[in-house]
């Protein structure tokens, strides 16, 4: 797990995707081709940012920044299971008595069955508040689950705290969102991303990447979930 400060930083123009070699088992010509491409979001560009700030530059002048990896589970078991896990929280910055409080979300990613392979891919990084200003942000609670002969289950989180300045609040919550496939030739597939908005003098911006639930279940199941929301 990764842990740092971001003190300030440019809004990222796109996504990055990440392919990922078949897991073990998949090489047999019965297999069913698994899907386990991994959409990484800003996982690199967090990665970059940790490690391009200087330690003068990462200080927090005159404010408070609080920052919590999160609790994120990955598990995957099986005859041929392999469990990948990459976690990246990176600090927000806060000057001039502002406030920036970072989650980096309880994230679960599970696969369960003889060829079962789960990946996860959780990326939060904090925003800015200056002059008074406070800023909240959770990676969220996902759940990304496929059992089966062939199961695959890949989750790929990115969370982009807000800004806030002059009393302002910014708040943003990379949301609740769970992808199941169960089935002898599941694969569950979720990618969710969540920008944080802008609170100016007194204003109060909150942007949540929703509840969402989506499931497929039964012979040759597949299930497949992107969520994209974005603050102003």
């Amino acid at each position: 797990m990764l842990t740092g400060q971001q003190p300030e930083f440019g809004r990222p123009d796109k996504i990055l995707r990440i392919d990922k070699p078949g897991h073990r088992g998949s090489d047999h010509p019965e297999d069913i081709p698994m899907r386990a491409t991994l959409f990484a979001g800003f996982a690199v560009l967090a990665v970059v940012a940790a490690t391009s700030i200087t330690p003068a530059s990462a200080q927090t002048v005159g404010g408070i920044s609080i920052t919590h990896g999160g609790n994120n589970l990955n598990t995957a078991k099986g005859k041929f299971s392999e469990a990948d896990q990459a976690v990246t929280t990176l600090a927000g910055s806060a000057s001039r008595h502002g406030k920036v409080v970072t989650n980096g979300g309880r994230n679960t990613n599970t696969a369960l069955g003889k060829f079962s392979f789960a990946g996860q891919d959780v990326t939060t990084i904090g925003g800015d508040a200056s002059g008074r200003g406070r800023v909240f942000t959770n990676g969220g609670r996902n759940d990304n689950t496929a059992r089966g002969f062939a199961s695959s289950a890949t989750q790929s989180i990115a969370t982009l705290g807000g800004s806030a300045f002059g009393n302002g609040r910014s708040i943003t919550n990379g949301g609740h969102n769970t992808n199941l496939a169960a089935g002898r030739f599941s694969s569950a597939d979720q990618q969710v991303v969540t920008l944080g908005g802008t609170a100016g003098r007194h204003g109060l911006n909150v942007v949540s990447g929703g509840n969402n639930r989506n499931a497929a279940l039964g012979f040759g199941s597949s299930a497949s979930q992107q969520v994209f929301t974005g603050g102003q």
